[in-house]
């Protein structure tokens, strides 16, 4: 990288300083609604002054605020659709705001990438099973606009990020970003250390799960959730944040380790120690998480780098990348000093062992593991006898054949007594099966289109320059590291399907996309 970008780096318009001043603003508001009894109309302010940005200032700086804004973005106060979250009417401005102020009016004038394509053949079938097969196709439709409201963000930033200054300024914002939710998630841990874990759990369902999903989901956290392991007779409270349950927290360090580690690889040397210490806590987060998919997951990207360096294959690169897996086995490792930290400082005494939770992966007689085990079974049965799919959100369907003559929220608010849980909350275990379950042969198809379109664009990509240390390469190479990982883990859950979480994963993906894209562009102007 030259001098002349990093010039450019430091002449930033100072209209980031607004954005700055926003973000902190939502940090303080969202605190106060949750911890200080303010007013919840905070939230239609906060809105209100983040679309006017949106409106009046360049789309580029707005992506950067609805970033920083991802942490902060709560449902919205009102009796008819309790878990609205503001992110859905703020991406709908976005992308409509962008289709005036960029012309992009026809779809010919808009770009994609290679594998967006799928992603829309994809959605077609979904809907198409979900209005022929579907018995309840309200659902279906209303599954198919919820992935397209997050597509609009994604859409308008694979279109507007056209140089090297603006993907690096961007990507920075997306740590920092994912900074805040590590963060919080620390704060989460060590506050319920103040106070019994059945005083901290009710507080939390009751103000921070009300204000982020709404009341609807704040009941069902109060009688069950995944905040807590059970494994060895003990039950010990796990790291979410801000997030529904710990397995989506996990997914945002997942994306934090990747696209920090890259981070690291950047012209701003002075901050590279800041960057390992976050990458060092998100590796922690990941392993307080004590969620065993995203333990599992890591194991694909890990033979990916190892094999690489063992090939001498980009070593420079596999180098670098591997010391986040070094980071995560150390922490493992010293686990049980770890427990006897955290119990020093807590109340109600911390006696998680999270080797032993490791080793339970491979114990099908583990209760958890039954249970998931029975539902692959269920959805793997289903899916034979419905090979056309039943649509988006009816997999409530797959293990509850006695639905006819229900309406969805009836069958939906019926308790599941595998797992505690209203059956609407209840699903495959397994993004692969959710998907063929729902969109039966030709949507699975599509689907693994989708991830070998992906691989192979990042794949050819870094092997025409295996030669190049370049932080852009380093980006797109994390990328690819985070599909494998995320590829993995998925056998054991649907996470990705998590809002926020899919917001990162688009938005990781989509950067990388377009630095493969347009890199002849970015070689040519240095």
């Amino acid at each position: 990288m030259t001098e002349d970008f990093i010039q450019k780096i430091k002449e930033l318009p100072r209209l980031k300083l607004l954005i700055i001043i926003f973000t902190v603003w939502q940090y303080f508001s969202v605190a106060g609604i949750a911890l200080l009894g303010w007013p919840n109309n905070l939230v239609w302010l906060n809105l209100g002054l983040l679309l006017a940005f949106i409106v009046l200032c360049p789309v580029y700086e707005s992506l950067l605020l609805l970033v920083l804004a991802i942490p902060f973005s709560v449902a919205l106060p009102n009796t008819r659709f309790d878990s609205l979250p503001m992110w859905r009417i703020l991406y709908l401005a976005l992308f409509i705001v962008w289709l005036i102020k960029d012309k992009k009016l026809r779809i010919k004038d808009i770009k994609f990438l290679p594998w967006d394509k799928y992603l829309a053949w994809f959605l077609g079938i979904g809907l198409f099973c979900g209005l022929v097969f579907a018995p309840y196709k309200y659902e279906a439709v209303k599954q198919g606009i919820f992935w397209v409201n997050i597509y609009f963000f994604y859409l308008v930033l694979i279109n507007t990020l056209k140089s090297k200054v603006q993907i690096f300024e961007f990507i920075r914002y997306v740590i920092w970003s994912l900074v805040i939710i590590v963060t919080l998630g620390f704060a989460q841990l060590f506050g319920s250390f103040l106070t019994d874990l059945g005083t901290f759990w009710v507080f939390w369902a009751s103000n921070i799960t009300k204000l982020y999903y709404g009341m609807g989901f704040a009941q069902v956290a109060l009688y069950s959730n995944s905040w807590f392991s059970y494994s060895g007779g003990t039950t010990e409270l796990r790291m979410f944040s801000i997030m529904p349950d710990s397995q989506s927290f996990a997914y945002i360090c997942i994306i934090g380790l990747c696209m920090g580690t890259a981070l690291t690889r950047s012209v701003f040397k002075h901050v590279k120690k800041w960057l390992w210490s976050g990458i060092r806590f998100a590796a922690l987060g990941l392993i307080l998480s004590g969620t065993r998919a995203a333990w599992v997951g890591m194991a694909a990207p890990f033979l990916a780098v190892a094999a690489a360096y063992r090939k001498n294959f980009q070593k420079h690169l596999a180098e670098k990348f591997l010391w986040p897996f070094i980071i995560i086995f150390i922490l493992f490792a010293a686990s049980p000093f770890i427990n006897i930290g955290l119990s020093y400082f807590q109340v109600q005494k911390f006696q998680e062992n999270f080797l032993t939770r490791a080793e339970s992966i491979y114990n099908v007689n583990e209760t958890s593991n039954q249970g998931r085990i029975a539902m692959w079974q269920d959805s793997a049965r289903f899916a034979l006898l419905h090979p056309w799919g039943v649509g988006l959100g009816n997999f409530i369907i797959s293990f509850n054949p006695d639905y006819r003559g229900k309406t969805y929220d009836q069958l939906s608010s019926q308790i599941d007594p595998r797992y505690n849980l209203p059956a609407k909350n209840v699903s495959a275990h397994s993004l692969y099966l959710q998907v063929l379950v729902e969109t039966g042969l030709a949507g699975f198809a599509l689907f693994a289109a989708f991830w070998i379109s992906a691989i192979g664009y990042f794949w050819n990509f870094i092997k025409n320059y295996k030669h190049v240390e370049d932080f852009l390469i380093y980006f797109v190479a994390q990328a690819l590291l985070m599909v494998l990982w995320v590829l993995m883990a998925a056998v054991f859950d649907i996470t990705l399907l998590n809002d926020k979480v899919m917001m990162f994963f688009l938005i990781n993906l989509g950067t990388a996309g377009i630095i493969v894209k347009r890199y002849h562009e970015y070689e040519s102007a240095n």
